[in-house]
């Protein structure tokens, strides 16, 4: 089995890049407040990721549609935490 390291760069890239949103997730969902972060900005992300894993599947660029769809899914759960009501 043959490594392209064109490849293996785009995985380690996508996983830094699509984790850099697993705290702002965790302590949201820790803390159960979104109050401090943008939803715009967070629609803005999904969009994006949601683009780019299209792109990816377009390309055929496994590293691209990975990362993307979990982004995608970060921001997603951020944005929803955002927009729901606090249940009191």
């Amino acid at each position: 089995m043959q490594i392209d390291i064109t490849e293996v760069l785009g995985l380690v890239a996508g996983f830094i890049g699509a984790f850099a949103f697993a705290p702002q997730a965790f302590k949201i969902i820790r803390d159960r407040d979104a109050s401090g972060v943008s939803g715009l900005t967070y629609a803005m992300v999904l969009t994006g990721a949601v683009l780019w894993g299209a792109y990816g599947v377009l390309r055929g660029a496994p590293s691209i549609m990975l990362w993307n769809v979990v982004a995608a899914g970060l921001a997603a759960t951020v944005l929803i935490l955002k927009l729901r009501k606090p249940s009191r």
